[in-house]
């Protein structure tokens, strides 16, 4: 492969090699970090704006949003403003800033330049991927700031096919909304991994919505119950298998004719083995 490269002198932005050869996150995030950190300062974003821009749709931007926050990339703050409404600002580094320190250190801090104050994000939450709905309101008493219900178990399964296939990344809020679907494999005893195969194979080249896709896809490939072994009629009293309807010869009390049949049957069988032991 041969580059060739031009010698820009003016609106154009620096990066590491490193930030672009990061192969923890995905080329999507890649991406989507460079146009961030070329953003002036104050500049506002949201998944609206964002997917406006570009062909990637709102879940793809959401999920890409979410692997730059978990990669320290992005860090996610909110605030109230001075008329009492919350807001998301996010803060955008070139390096994986360092979550231990009280501030982003030298290696981590914001690029001088176009890059170096955070990302106000005034539409929506690009962490959860949920569409964008206005500014939030202020929040009711005693709830605290920042704090969200972890993900239920079907949840975390949706949101983990995303890692493995980002054609079928979904955001926290597509996940819950799925996750009573996978609940109900489950009830019918299917495993995670045969959830998985059923969502992830045979996927098209290029998924426009992945939550539609995969609410489809539990819905139809649902597999059917189990069927339960039948239940064998048993006594009561020794457990013994019985004919349907009929009860324990053993146990059932016996009549008069049943109980001389019985005792000569019993007769019988030890005459039978008195022979044999003769003849031997």
């Amino acid at each position: 492969m041969r580059v060739y490269r031009t010698a820009p002198t003016r609106a154009f932005t620096t990066f590491s090699n490193a930030l672009l050869r990061d192969a923890t996150i995905s080329w999507c995030a890649v991406g989507l970090l460079a146009y961030l950190v070329s953003l002036p300062n104050g500049a506002k974003a949201s998944i609206r704006k964002l997917s406006d821009q570009r062909k990637e749709g709102r879940d793809r931007i959401g999920a890409a949003l979410r692997e730059l926050e978990e990669a320290r990339y992005l860090r996610r703050l909110t605030r109230r403003d001075r008329m009492g409404q919350l807001r998301t600002e996010y803060e955008v580094f070139d390096t994986p800033y360092d979550p231990e320190a009280s501030h982003p250190g030298p290696a981590a801090a914001p690029a001088a330049g176009p890059a170096a104050a955070p990302v106000p994000e005034t539409a929506g939450n690009p962490a959860s991927g949920d569409p964008d709905h206005g500014a939030p309101g202020p929040l009711p008493p005693g709830e605290k700031t920042g704090v969200k219900e972890p993900p239920s178990p079907a949840a975390r399964l949706l949101t983990s096919l995303g890692r493995s296939d980002p054609r079928l990344a979904l955001g926290e809020g597509e996940a819950e909304r799925l996750r009573t679907l996978v609940e109900e494999w489950w009830a019918v005893g299917a495993s995670d991994a045969l959830i998985r195969e059923a969502l992830t194979s045979g996927l098209p080249a290029r998924v426009h919505a992945p939550a539609a896709l995969v609410a489809d896809r539990l819905r139809r490939k649902k597999p059917a119950p189990r069927p339960t072994a039948p239940v064998r009629p048993e006594c009561g009293v020794c457990g013994a298998p019985v004919p349907e309807g009929a009860s324990c010869t053993r146990c059932a009390p016996a009549t008069p004719a049943v109980a001389g049949f019985v005792a000569a049957a019993l007769r019988g069988g030890a005459s039978v083995r008195q022979v044999l032991r003769r003849r031997r």
